[in-house]
């Protein structure tokens, strides 16, 4: 018998929520999360098939940025994301599937749809799960080291999970440690990722430090540092680059809210 599947519900309205787990809980495993800090701290010992996730969460992890998190880490990232939201406006759409959500839900939320999306997901997760490990199958038989593309970049993505590690601070290092040359790697992850290694780890650092903004720690050196930056300057200028504002000044966006 197949274990049931895996539903992550995170949805800060405790009725909407209970409604949900109830209309889905015959079928699969399922676990609710009222805020983004829950919803981090159940995935310690949950591991999601698909995630539910309302836009408007209580501060400080709003919908969008928990998808950042999720989007950005190897352990959730394949992980199909739902947006379920009051919201209707096509820029709210358009965000979050940029972000990587892979439906969007307009509330209130029919039950028959709902289903037939999950089921349709996690069905789809499934046969690609299923092909990557044929493909990994015959490419460690064809190959004399036993490497595998989907290998190369699960163990990238591990290794970015641990940059603030001073070992792991440069390119080299990483290619080191993944016992491939700096070449291999830029060509690699440039083919994965579009972009190089440098590009793809600087943007995992300012997702890191946007969360950290957004949850009150004001102190710029601080976040720089906690993100993997070495340079509170540069991590400054990129961080402007891409959210338009320095640091201090986006954080005095979310003081007292």
């Amino acid at each position: 018998m197949n274990e049931r599947k895996k539903v992550l519900i995170v949805e800060d309205t405790k009725m909407l929520r209970m409604s949900l787990e109830v209309i889905l809980q015959e079928t699969y495993e399922v676990a609710g999360a009222a805020d983004g800090n829950e919803a981090l701290e159940i995935l310690r010992s949950f591991t999601p098939d698909i995630i539910l996730l309302d836009l408007m969460l209580p501060y400080p992890l709003d919908g969008f940025s928990l998808l950042r998190l999720f989007k950005s880490s190897p352990t959730t990232n394949r992980v199909p994301v739902i947006i379920i939201s009051g919201m209707s406006g096509d820029d709210k759409i358009i965000q979050g599937l940029e972000l990587g959500a892979n439906d969007f839900m307009v509330k209130p939320i029919k039950s028959k749809e709902l289903l037939l999306k999950i089921r349709n997901l996690t069905g789809i997760v499934q046969i690609n799960e299923e092909n990557a490990k044929q493909k990994r199958l015959l490419s460690t038989r064809g190959s004399s080291n036993g490497n595998s593309k989907d290998f190369f970049e699960d163990s990238f993505e591990a290794i970015v999970e641990k940059l603030n590690e001073d070992e792991l601070n440069t390119i080299p290092a990483i290619a080191k440690k993944m016992s491939v040359s700096v070449s291999t790697l830029e060509r690699m992850i440039k083919a994965k990722y579009k972009m190089t290694p440098k590009q793809y780890i600087t943007e995992i650092k300012l997702m890191k430090a946007e969360v950290l903004l957004r949850q009150g720690n004001t102190s710029v050196k601080q976040v720089s540092f906690q993100s993997g930056f070495n340079s509170v300057a540069y991590f400054c200028h990129c961080f402007k680059k891409k959210y338009g504002k320095p640091p201090k000044a986006y954080a005095a966006n979310f003081v007292g809210k």
